[in-house]
């Protein structure tokens, strides 16, 4: 088969998988993409992937910025050309990413390389069965009348000893204003759609003020750190919305 000259012949084993990794992802690093790839058996050598992801840039399928904190010099998007094409391919999509005015990244990328780090923490313990990303989120609560009462950040099924359980995950790197917090709660406990709930943030000021909020709710909504969770995942301490003991998040899931 004949290509036009600058056209690109996309492979459905290798880039269409990147490509809607990327969608998923929102931002994702040069790293972070090599190692959701190698899990998913869509990558082979780093050189060759290399290569496979500077392709996708220069025929406008990937957007690459620049951001040299903990991203290894890059992170990419999804451009609208490819986001297009994905869609047609029945990928759940709402839109691109919104910029600010001066073109610069949304402070959000740092929000959802985190977040990328939690997926693939998941991934590599091998107890992840499915992970419902926000990109699918927003397309269901959007467009259908079966969604959630909430845009979570993910919705997560785990298993262990052959049980499955699913809870709405929320990371929160910064804290939000009180009405928000004040929404969020009267969101989470009109849900029907899952029944437990996993706030995960970076330290344990942010954990105290936003688990202040739910102090009075009846719901299961548990509060924890997001190193802990990276380094101990289903072994990790949580606290509940009222003070109390601690409890790891596979007694939470599972019952202890």
């Amino acid at each position: 088969m004949r290509y036009w000259k600058g056209s690109i012949a996309l492979s459905p084993i290798r880039d269409y998988p990147l490509l809607r990794q990327v969608l998923r992802s929102t931002f994702v690093t040069h790293g972070q993409l090599h190692e959701f790839m190698r899990l998913q058996y869509c990558a082979t050598s780093r050189n060759a992937f290399n290569n496979r992801v500077l392709r996708l840039v220069k025929h406008d399928y990937l957007v690459r910025d620049e951001v040299p904190f903990r991203t290894e010099g890059y992170v990419y998007s999804i451009s609208a050309r490819s986001a297009a094409e994905l869609a047609g391919l029945g990928e759940y999509y709402t839109g691109l990413p919104r910029r600010p005015a001066d073109g610069q990244l949304p402070k959000a990328v740092y929000h959802a390389i985190d977040l990328n780090e939690i997926h693939l923490a998941l991934k590599r313990s091998e107890q992840l069965v499915r992970w419902t990303p926000d990109t699918e989120i927003r397309s269901r609560n959007e467009f259908t009348d079966s969604g959630y009462k909430k845009d979570y950040d993910a919705v997560v099924t785990v298993r262990r000893d052959g049980n499955e359980r699913t809870f709405a995950l929320e990371y929160e790197r910064t804290a939000k204003a009180r009405k928000d917090y004040l929404q969020i709660r009267n969101d989470i406990e009109a849900e029907t759609a899952v029944a437990k709930f996993l706030y995960l943030v970076p330290n344990y000021d942010l954990l105290s003020y936003i688990a202040s909020f739910f102090a009075t709710s009846r719901l299961a909504i548990y509060f924890g750190l997001f190193p802990d969770f990276l380094n101990h995942m289903l072994e990790m301490p949580l606290r509940g919305a009222k003070p109390g003991p601690l409890s790891s998040l596979r007694d939470v899931l599972w019952g202890g």
